[in-house]
């Protein structure tokens, strides 16, 4: 009995960064102090945050996971130093409580962050073997596959989205479909599948993984993002 998904079912993997990410973003945001009661004021704290998480390039959900609690324990930290200042002068067991929890929360965000380079930096070197690199996409793509089984419903059928929260200030639109950065995407993550999916001009005959959908082979075999070009042989040999 097979213990991946099979080849011919959709490949989940790439459905869930987006469930992934929507996720992270309000997890974070309920991790996050308050910084007054403005909505505005709310929205530049939450663009902030993405902006940090963004800025430590996560690769996948393990790094942005990581990446969100660096984020999340800075802004505590930060928030301590200032509930600090703001009692020093009124009450000062309390200014030496929150300056040592400052110190604790400074020092657990710099082991988070040491921790997210060397995941980064294992990532990277695996990518340059693209053997390895394969091989551990296949053992994500099962490992997904598995965990999806597990909670019933379809086969290898994608998680449903939880209902969104309540209405906020900011409205937040669900992200449409753009094959750019969808192809992109899949050349970073596969990038020995795209390179065959763009010499063929399609699928090929014989598939040894999950198929994406028509529109991404589309936009992988027309692309002219840099990502795609790099994927060619004659751009390889350039280089």
């Amino acid at each position: 009995m097979d213990t991946c998904p099979h080849p011919e079912q959709p490949d989940l993997s790439l459905q869930l960064p987006r469930s992934m990410y929507y996720q992270l973003i309000h997890t974070l945001r309920a991790a996050l102090p308050p910084v007054s009661d403005a909505p505005e004021d709310l929205i530049r704290r939450d663009h902030a945050a993405i902006a940090q998480v963004a800025s430590m390039l996560p690769a996948n959900a393990g790094e942005a996971n990581l990446a969100a609690q660096y984020v999340a324990a800075s802004a505590r930290a930060i928030d301590c130093m200032r509930m600090a200042n703001e009692y020093r002068t009124t009450d000062h067991s309390f200014t030496l409580k929150c300056d040592a929890r400052a110190a604790t929360m400074m020092r657990e965000a710099r082991g988070t962050r040491a921790l997210l380079l060397r995941l980064q930096a294992v990532r990277e070197k695996r990518e340059a073997d693209p053997a390895a690199a394969d091989r551990a996409a296949w053992t994500e793509h099962c490992a997904i596959g598995l965990m999806a089984q597990a909670l019933g419903g379809p086969e290898h059928a994608p998680v449903a989205e939880p209902p969104p929260p309540a209405p906020e200030p900011a409205s937040e639109e669900e992200p449409q479909f753009d094959p750019v950065a969808e192809a992109d995407q899949y050349a970073t993550i596969y990038p020995r599948r795209a390179a065959l999916i763009r010499a063929t001009g399609g699928l090929p005959d014989k598939l040894d993984f999950g198929p994406p959908s028509p529109d991404l082979v589309q936009a992988i075999v027309t692309g002219t993002s840099p990502a795609l070009r790099a994927l060619d042989p004659e751009t390889a040999a350039a280089d």
